[in-house]
């Protein structure tokens, strides 16, 4: 399953590479990183066709958002469907 992150602008002192190499870290277990542009960053999360359950790498990624101080406005999308990562 992919999940693309749409994000305004990154956190304050954050870069680009830092903010992969976290989600990259975060996500050992749950998925990897596809590529990302200036204002996206897409990952594969495993899924059922890996026996995974893609709920904990989903939950991984909004909580890391969160917590690293994301915009409210960013996004993750899932299926073409985007949801705030405060939702």
């Amino acid at each position: 399953m992919e999940l693309l992150i749409h994000f305004p602008s990154l956190p304050q002192g954050a870069t680009l590479e830092q903010v992969k190499d976290d989600l990259a870290g975060l996500l050992e277990d749950d998925g990897f990183l596809l590529g990302s542009g200036p204002h996206h960053i897409d990952i594969d999360l495993l899924g059922e066709d890996d026996n995974k359950n893609p709920k904990y790498g989903i939950l991984t990624v909004k909580h890391y958002l969160q917590q690293a101080g994301f915009d409210p406005a960013t996004t993750i999308d899932l299926a073409g469907t985007p949801v705030g990562i405060f939702e």
